[in-house]
């Protein structure tokens, strides 16, 4: 290694170590630490500051670790929580695995790459359940499947490697059953087998081609899988592009003469069940136009009551 890049290493070791030396302060007193937001403000900022140092230097095995530690700090800012002994010792099994990185990385050999993935490998699950457990601490032992989010993310990048693979029958067929799988995890949210009803759907749909689903399907399972972890399930509705690609009919165009709300279905081919019709409704209609056609109907029964 010349010497820029030494020097340049050398800073870093430097600054992560007073980083660490703020984490490892916090989590000997963890409770307390969250009784003060600044004090989770800093754990938070300590792990981003390493993670975001090592990336620019290509120390990927120190910014997995860090990104995931931060990923469980940011759970800590966003919810009030009474952690336990279990997640202490979760937080210092995972702080320990990013100090060790560090002490090799100050060692005479360097971090070997082999060493560290195995580092990564072995700390991975640690964190996983960590973050579950602080999911299910946030919703006050919610109905969400204690590992939901690993599974979730698990399936996704299953997904991801068919995507890359040339199109047809059979990897669309595959994608429809982890879709069926995904749905299987049941976190208690209607809306969330409604989307994955959806995504199904236009996985089936051969005018649209992976590289037109992959993003849109991914993005969304992914983002309502965080909605479900953070207690907002409610707020999980399949966009309007995944209903395009899904082969259900697109909003008409609006002109100065028409409301921006799609066309409205016949009464007659209405469903008779509210349930039945919001479900239609959802499929057609984009987030905004939802909310359009919500402050027209509070409209009417104002004027009605």
């Amino acid at each position: 290694m010349d010497a820029e890049k030494q020097r340049v290493l050398g800073f870093f070791i430097e600054g992560a170590r007073e980083h660490l030396d703020t984490i490892e302060r916090g989590l000997l007193n963890l409770q307390a630490a969250l009784d003060d937001p600044e004090q989770v403000n800093e754990l938070f900022r300590a792990a981003h500051s390493v993670k975001g140092d090592a990336a620019m230097l290509n120390l990927n095995s120190i910014h997995k670790v860090a990104h995931r530690l931060e990923d469980c700090f940011k759970l800590l800012q966003d919810n009030s929580i009474r952690v336990d002994q279990q997640v202490e010792s979760m937080f210092l099994r995972g702080f320990d695995s990013l100090h060790e990185l560090l002490e090799k990385l100050q060692g005479p050999s360097g971090l070997e790459e082999a060493e560290a993935q195995k580092t990564v490998q072995e700390v991975e699950p640690v964190f996983t359940q960590l973050q579950d457990y602080l999911s299910q601490l946030a919703g006050g032992g919610s109905s969400i499947p204690p590992r939901f989010a690993a599974q979730v993310n698990a399936t996704l990048k299953q997904m991801l490697q068919l995507f890359r693979q040339p199109d047809g029958p059979e990897g669309r067929k595959k994608l429809q059953t982890y879709c069926e799988q995904l749905a299987q995890l049941d976190p208690g949210v209607d809306a969330w087998r409604q989307l994955l009803t959806v995504t199904r759907q236009a996985l089936g749909n051969s005018k649209a081609s992976y590289r037109e689903l992959a993003p849109v399907v991914i993005k969304e399972i992914k983002e309502a899988s965080n909605l479900i972890v953070g207690n907002k399930g409610h707020s999980v509705v399949p966009s309007a592009k995944l209903t395009r690609l899904a082969g259900e009919p697109s909003p008409a165009p609006t002109t100065a003469a028409t409301p921006s709300i799609a066309a409205a279905p016949s009464a007659a081919s209405l469903p008779k069940e509210p349930k039945a019709i919001a479900k239609l409704l959802i499929e057609t209609l984009d987030r905004k136009q939802l909310v359009q056609l919500a402050q027209m109907l509070v409209g009417y029964i104002k004027k009605g009551s």
